[in-house]
Parts: C-alpha cells; sequence; structure tokens
C-alpha cells in the first residue's frame, strides 16, 4: 500500500527531478487542487486547496481510494483517463466529484504521470480546477437565450395571430349590431367574440412571460387592486382554505398596468391553491420596503424604495430542483390536462416588465413564499385612471387617414370608423397614405396607423405626415409591442398607443380621445412620448 509518494520522481518528461519537500510547498500555495493518486488507485497526497473543494482535509483523503470521490454514473470514465495517463500528458476531463458533506461539484481534471527517478510509473499527478459555477452560468444563459428564442417566435405569432382576432371580432361586433337581441345569430356571434377574447388571453400570457405584452400602466394603489380581487378569490380557493389579507395602512403606491397585477395575483393565488390540497392558509401582504431594512439589504439595487406584495400559502412547498425550474415556460408539476406551466412564467414577465423584482422562498413541507417588489411612487397630485364605462358614444367628425397592411383589419377599422361618424381614407401602406395625405385638400384629423407595414413603418410614417400636417393627431396600432417602439425605445413622433386586438369600443375611443382639434392639441414639437 502507498501511504506516501515517493521521494524523488520526475512529472512527464519534462520536470525533471524534484524534491517532494519543494513541490508541497509549492502546491500549498496553489488555488487550484492537486491531487497525487497511486498505480493502486489511493490518494497518496492532496493540497489544501483539493481537500477544501471535496470538503475534507488532506489527512482525511490520504489512502482512500480515488473512487470514493468520483459520482458513481461517470467512474467507468475516470478509470479509463487514469489507464490512460500512464503515457498520456494534456488530457482533461470533466468530472462530478462527490464533497464529504454530500454536496457535488463538478472538477475539470488535468492529469500528468509520475515517474520514479528510474523510470518507474509511481502514479497520477491531478490538477483539479472546480467549473461548476461556469457550468451553471453557461446552462443560465443557454436558458436566456432560448427564452429569447421563444420570445421572437411568439412574437411573430402575436403580430399575425392579433390582426387576425382583430378583423374576427371586428366583424361579428359589427355583424351584431345590426342583429336584434332575439336573432338566433345573436348568440352565436357573442360566442365568436367571447372565444376570441380567450385567444386573445393566451396571446397576452406568451407576450407576458417573454417581457413582450403591452402594457398601459397607471399610478394606483395596490391593495385596491387586492380588495377589488377578493370576492373572486375566496371561492376559487375553495371552502377548505383560508384568504388572509394584511395590508400596511402606510404602504405607498406603484405604476403598474391593473389588469396585469390582477393576473400576478390570481395566477399566485392559483399556485397556492393547487399546493394545498388538504386546506390551509393563503396571506397576502401589502408593506412598504425601504433601503435600509435589514430583511432586504439589495433593496436599493434598483433604487428602493419599493412597496412590496407577498403571497404566502403553507402548502406543500418545493425542494430546490424544483424552485430551480419554476418560472420556466410550460414547466408544471401537475398532471397532464390539469395546468399549462405558463402562469408563474407569466407572474415573472409581467413584474420583470413593470420595473419590480420577484423572489420566491420554499421548503418541502414549509410553504412557499412569493415576494414581489415594486418601485415606489409618491401619489401626490396622481388621481388614479379609471377606465371608460361602455356603453353608446356620441357620433364622431372629421377625417382620419388610415394606414393598415392587413386587409380584414383595414375593411373592419373603416367600416367601424365609418358608421362612428367620420370620413375615413384608407390605405394599405405608407406609401399610400403620404399620397392620399398630399392629393386631400381639406384637413385631416388623424393618422390611424400600424407600427409595422411594408416599406416604412408607422413611425416614420406619422414623422412625415406632421412635417406637412404639423396638427394632425396619431394613433398606433401593433399586436407586438416590440413593434410599437423605434430602437431608440420611444415613439419618433408623439401619439397614442391602440394594443391589437381592439374592440370596436376601444377603437373609437382611442380615435375620439387623439382627434382632438387644433387648439386643444400639445404642442407636436413637445417632448417624444415614451412607450408604456
Amino acid at each position: 500500500m502507498e501511504a506516501n509518494p515517493p521521494n524523488q520522481y520526475s512529472l512527464g518528461t519534462s520536470v525533471g527531478q524534484v524534491p517532494m519537500d519543494r513541490l508541497r510547498e509549492i502546491f500549498e500555495g496553489m488555488f487550484d487542487g492537486v491531487w497525487f493518486v497511486g498505480p493502486n488507485g489511493r490518494t497518496t497526497y492532496v493540497n489544501s486547496a483539493m481537500a477544501g473543494l471535496l470538503a475534507s482535509t488532506p489527512a482525511g483523503m490520504r489512502d482512500r481510494p480515488i473512487r470514493e470521490f468520483v459520482d458513481a454514473s461517470v467512474w467507468p470514465q475516470m478509470r479509463a483517463f487514469l489507464t490512460r495517463q500512464r503515457s498520456v500528458t494534456g488530457e482533461r476531463i470533466e468530472v462530478r466529484l462527490r464533497r464529504a458533506d454530500g454536496g457535488e461539484l463538478l472538477g475539470l481534471i488535468a492529469g500528468s504521470p509520475i515517474t520514479m527517478i528510474d523510470g518507474g510509473f509511481a502514479g497520477t499527478m491531478l490538477n483539479v480546477s472546480d467549473v461548476t459555477g461556469k457550468h451553471a452560468f453557461d446552462a443560465q444563459r443557454a436558458q436566456t437565450q432560448r427564452l429569447e428564442a421563444i420570445g421572437e417566435f411568439a412574437g411573430a405569432i402575436a403580430h399575425d395571430f392579433n390582426n387576425l382576432l382583430t378583423a374576427i371580432r371586428g366583424h361579428a361586433e359589427l355583424a351584431r349590431s345590426e342583429l336584434s337581441e332575439t336573432t338566433p345569430a345573436t348568440a352565436d356571434l357573442d360566442q365568436v367574440i367571447l372565444n376570441v377574447d380567450r385567444a386573445s388571453g393566451i396571446t397576452r400570457k406568451l407576450l407576458a412571460f417573454t417581457r413582450r405584452q403591452v402594457l398601459e400602466p397607471i399610478v394606483l394603489d395596490p391593495a385596491q387592486v387586492i380588495a377589488d380581487l377578493v370576492p373572486m378569490l375566496q371561492p376559487m380557493l375553495g371552502p377548505d382554505i383560508d384568504l388572509v389579507v394584511d395590508v400596511d395602512p402606510d404602504h405607498g403606491w406603484v405604476r403598474v398596468d391593473p389588469v396585469q397585477l390582477e393576473q400576478v395575483i390570481v395566477n399566485l393565488a392559483v399556485n397556492a391553491r393547487d399546493a394545498m390540497t388538504a386546506g390551509g392558509t393563503m396571506t397576502v401582504r401589502v408593506r412598504n420596503l425601504h433601503p435600509t431594512d435589514a430583511d432586504k439589504p439589495d433593496a436599493t439595487s434598483a433604487g428602493g424604495p419599493f412597496v412590496q406584495i407577498t403571497v404566502a400559502d403553507t402548502g406543500t412547498g418545493m425542494d430546490a430542483g424544483t424552485m430551480s425550474r419554476i418560472f420556466d415556460p410550460f414547466f408544471t408539476t401537475k398532471p397532464a390536462g390539469k395546468g399549462t406551466g405558463l402562469g408563474l412564467a407569466t407572474v415573472f414577465g409581467i413584474v420583470a416588465q413593470s420595473d419590480g423584482r420577484l423572489t420566491v422562498h420554499s421548503q418541502p413541507d414549509l410553504g412557499t413564499t412569493f415576494t414581489i417588489d415594486l418601485p415606489f411612487v409618491n401619489p401626490a397630485g396622481s388621481a388614479p385612471a379609471t377606465s371608460p364605462t361602455p356603453g353608446p358614444q356620441p357620433k364622431g367628425s372629421g377625417v382620419i387617414l388610415l394606414a393598415e397592411d392587413d386587409a380584414s383589419v383595414r375593411d373592419f377599422t373603416k367600416r367601424a370608423l365609418e358608421l362612428a361618424g367620420y370620413t375615413v381614407l384608407a390605405t394599405a401602406n405608407a406609401e399610400e397614405a403620404l399620397r392620399a395625405s398630399q392629393a386631400f385638400a381639406e384637413p385631416i384629423d388623424l393618422l390611424l396607423t400600424d407600427v409595422v407595414m411594408p416599406g416604412l413603418h408607422g413611425p416614420e410614417l406619422a414623422h412625415r405626415i406632421r412635417q406637412e400636417r404639423p396638427a394632425i393627431g396619431v394613433v398606433y396600432t401593433s399586436g407586438y409591442a416590440v413593434d410599437a417602439v423605434s430602437s431608440g425605445g420611444e415613439f419618433t413622433t408623439p401619439g397614442a398607443f391602440l394594443p391589437k386586438p381592439f374592440t370596436t369600443d376601444a377603437l373609437t375611443r382611442a380615435v375620439r380621445r387623439a382627434a382632438t382639434p387644433p387648439s386643444d392639441r400639445p404642442d407636436p414639437g413637445g417632448p417624444r412620448e415614451k412607450h408604456p
């Protein structure tokens, strides 16, 4: 049994004869692990760095078989590697190693033969580097690239799909408006509209988890949003789950899309409900979080202070492996047919797109807590926006220049606006719109343009039209948030934004707001309008 290395030997063919005491001094000063393995596969020497990597000590590793420290699944490759090191230098292998504390690490191992002064083989010297973190980074980067690819794909789908949904819903609304409530076809058209809205919701989820959803943020009280949801949440949770809402009376307001905040809370509530099959308690808390809060030392990373919303449950909790994947799109622990795997991915996307932070803490059998930190907004002087009340609208008047390359959307939009009282100059692209503007001698009140079209895009078209007609209003439409901004992240010409798919009511309201008389319209030379 070789408990100690020889006193003099050569490493490979070029190092020469070196006393072991001198080598030991060199090895102890190295950051990488050094591991001597005898011909029988037992450890003859490790430096302190190597012992530290495996959560052991040099004495604790001495004379122990190297196989004890190598994951069983990769031992055949490691054994073959050691065999080759009798005559090969410069080869490297990545091996999963087992630590004395039960953990693991991924080691990048290079080997060199140890030769006695008489030429005999004395074992192998291994140089070991911990590359676990590098692989975790590479895996995270690969996941990010994969999500970006999915996002691009989702965006391409959304652009075309939302055009289809706009046309289907719009024409269904126009047809329904001509029928009485007692006509049998009315119920069928209502079902068409309902299912279009459901399809639109799926598209919004896809865009939300890829952070490409068009948001309409307003300054609001998050506690009020939660309070308005309580009547729906309690029945959804069921009789065996108690709902507790704990709101600090001094909490601040936030700037966020109210519909998206509702979706975040509902998605987390569904997740909590499914984790408490035997009943339990779901707690929703709202409080301020200041940079000095001891439990959040990183609170200043995004400027602080924050309004913190937590959603906690007393359910089954999650292990580390599950927690590492919960925000992956389409990942779910639910049985087939019971979940899409988009709920938490959607939550993550909405929070990130709202300049917030999302963290999760969970342990098996100890429940789960999701924490959302949203930037604090001082509500002083800000009145919360209210949703428009549906219902009949007064007839409009004026001239609208419409630029829309999708024929079905263009046809529906033209008809809806004409029914609302407007004169519409409908064109299929920017070049047609420019010619129509030049040929029309009378004032044009509004340009309604799709963002992405063949040739010139909507923002470029708006800029050109504004040079000739500086008082004209502008409304941009798009089914894809990334389409809606220029490369600089803002509209090149100020204007409102109407996301697709839009309803007839939303269309006419947006047009009425934007097509204000010239005397009431902001100075077109004023500051550019940032996209929400």
